[in-house]
C-alpha cells in the first residue's frame, strides 16, 4: 500500500477542488442567452459583434501581462484575480444593462479569461507532475471540461423556464443568479494551495525585471520552437472565429424561434459538447491528439458552410450549430494537451497565453470584418477558409507535432 507524502496530498486536494471549480464555472444562467438580452435592449447584430470584439480585443491586451504575473507571483493569486473579475462582470450586467454596461462587463470578462488562461492549465500540470501523472493531462482536462458542460446543460433550461414564466423581466433574475454563483466561485478558488515556490520580490525595479525576463522566456518558447509556432498559426487560422456563436440566437429568433427555446438549443448543444470533451482522450490517446484536432476542424469547416446555406431555417441552423460545437469540443482537450507537452518547463502560463493573445487578436479582427457582410456569405467564407487552412497545414500538424515523442 502506497502512502502519499504531504505534497502529494496537497496536489490531490488541489486537483479535486480544480474539478469543482470547473463544474461551478458552468453555472452561468444569463450568459448562454445574453445575446437575446442584447436584442431586447435594442442592439443590432453589428453592436452585438462589437461587444464580443471588445472582449476578445481586451483578451489580446491582457493575456501576456496576466500570465507573466502567474509565472512570477504565483498561480493562486492569478486565479483569485480571475474569478473576482468574473464576479464584477456579472455585477455590471445586473446593475447597468445598457450598451456601455455590456462593454465594461466584457472587459472584466476578458480579465476573467486572461488571468485563468494558461494559469489554470499550468497549475493542473504542476499538480499532476507531483503525482507522476503528467502524461494524463489531456484526459484530466477533458474530464474537467466535461464537468463544466454537465452543469451547463441545466442552466439554459433554467433560463428558458424563467424567461417563459417572467418574460423580459426574467433577464435581470438570471443576471442576479450569475452574481451569486460568481461569488461562490471565489470562495472555492480560495481553497487552492500553491505547490510551487515563488520568490517574493521587493521593489518596483526587481519586480519589473523578473516579469520582463519571464515574458522574454515565453516569447522565445513560442517563436524559437517551430512546433509551437505551428500550433499558434493553426490554432488561429483553423478557428471558426465564434461568429456563428455570437449571431446564433438573434438569427434564430428573427427566423421564427421563440426566445424561451434558446435554452433548449443551448442545452442540446451542451449534451453533445459534454460527450466530445469527456471522451476526446480516448481518440487522442489511441490515434493522436494531432489527428483528432485536424479532423475535427475539417468537420467544422464543412458544417459551417452548410450553416451559411441554411441560415433562414432556424431548425436546420440550430441542428448544424449543435454538430459544429460537438466537433469543436474535441479541439479543446487536443490543443491544450499538445501545447502543454511542448511548453512543459519554465513560463508555461506565459507561453500558452502568447498563443492565446495572437488568437484573440485574430478573431477580434476576423469577427469585425465578417460583421460587414451578410451572415450567410460570412459563414460560407469562414467554412471555406477553414477547409483551405487544413488543406495547407493539416498534414503538417499531424506529422510534425507528435505528442507521443514529447515529455
Amino acid at each position: 500500500m502506497r502512502y502519499f507524502t504531504g505534497m502529494e496530498n496537497i496536489a490531490k486536494r488541489n486537483i479535486k477542488i480544480h474539478g469543482y471549480v470547473n463544474m461551478l464555472s458552468g453555472a452561468v444562467f444569463l450568459l448562454p442567452v445574453i445575446t437575446l438580452l442584447y436584442k431586447y435592449t435594442g442592439l443590432g447584430l453589428f453592436e452585438i459583434v462589437l461587444i464580443s470584439n471588445v472582449m476578445t480585443f481586451s483578451l489580446w491586451l491582457f493575456e501576456l501581462p496576466t500570465s507573466v504575473l502567474a509565472d512570477t507571483l504565483g498561480r493562486k493569486k492569478s486565479m483569485i484575480y480571475s474569478v473576482s473579475a468574473n464576479a464584477l462582470s456579472a455585477l455590471m450586467i445586473l446593475l447597468w444593462p445598457t450598451f456601455w454596461g455590456f462593454v465594461v462587463a466584457a472587459v472584466f470578462r476578458a480579465l476573467y479569461y486572461s488571468f485563468w488562461s494558461g494559469t489554470g492549465q499550468a497549475f493542473l500540470d504542476e499538480n499532476l507532475h507531483i503525482l507522476g501523472k503528467q502524461a494524463h493531462f489531456g484526459r484530466v482536462i477533458g474530464r474537467f471540461m466535461a464537468y463544466e458542460q454537465a452543469v451547463a446543460l441545466a442552466t439554459p433550461l433554467v433560463a428558458s423556464g424563467i424567461l417563459r414564466w417572467l418574460g423580459d423581466d426574467g433577464y435581470m433574475v438570471l443576471a442576479g443568479m450569475d452574481v451569486v454563483f460568481a461569488v461562490l466561485l471565489i470562495f472555492l478558488v480560495l481553497g487552492f494551495k500553491e505547490v510551487s515556490v515563488y520568490k517574493k520580490l521587493k521593489g518596483f525595479g526587481r519586480i519589473f525585471r523578473a516579469n520582463l525576463d519571464m515574458a522574454k522566456t515565453g516569447l522565445k518558447n513560442v517563436f524559437l520552437n517551430s512546433n509551437i509556432r505551428l500550433i499558434l498559426i493553426y490554432r488561429s487560422l483553423s478557428h471558426h472565429l465564434t461568429f456563428l456563436s455570437v449571431i446564433l440566437l438573434p438569427t434564430l429568433a428573427v427566423n421564427g424561434m421563440s426566445d424561451w427555446m434558446a435554452g433548449v438549443v443551448i442545452t442540446l448543444t451542451g449534451v453533445f459538447v459534454l460527450v466530445s470533451t469527456k471522451f476526446a482522450y480516448k481518440i487522442g490517446e489511441k490515434y493522436s491528439y494531432n489527428s483528432l484536432w485536424v479532423w475535427s476542424s475539417v468537420a467544422q469547416g464543412i458544417l459551417i458552410v452548410l450553416a451559411g446555406l441554411f441560415l433562414k431555417s432556424w431548425i436546420v441552423l440550430a441542428g448544424l450549430f449543435v454538430l459544429i460545437e460537438f466537433f469543436f469540443g474535441f479541439c479543446g482537450p487536443s490543443w491544450n494537451h499538445i501545447l502543454i507537452e511542448q511548453s512543459r518547463g519554465k513560463a508555461i502560463a506565459t507561453t500558452r497565453s502568447i498563443v492565446m493573445a495572437v488568437f484573440a487578436l485574430y478573431i477580434t479582427v476576423g469577427k469585425q470584418v465578417l460583421s460587414f457582410f451578410d451572415p450567410e456569405y460570412a459563414l460560407i467564407g469562414v467554412g471555406v477558409f477553414i477547409l483551405f487552412v487544413n488543406l495547407v497545414l493539416g498534414r503538417r500538424v499531424i506529422r510534425k507535432v507528435r505528442t507521443s515523442s514529447l515529455g
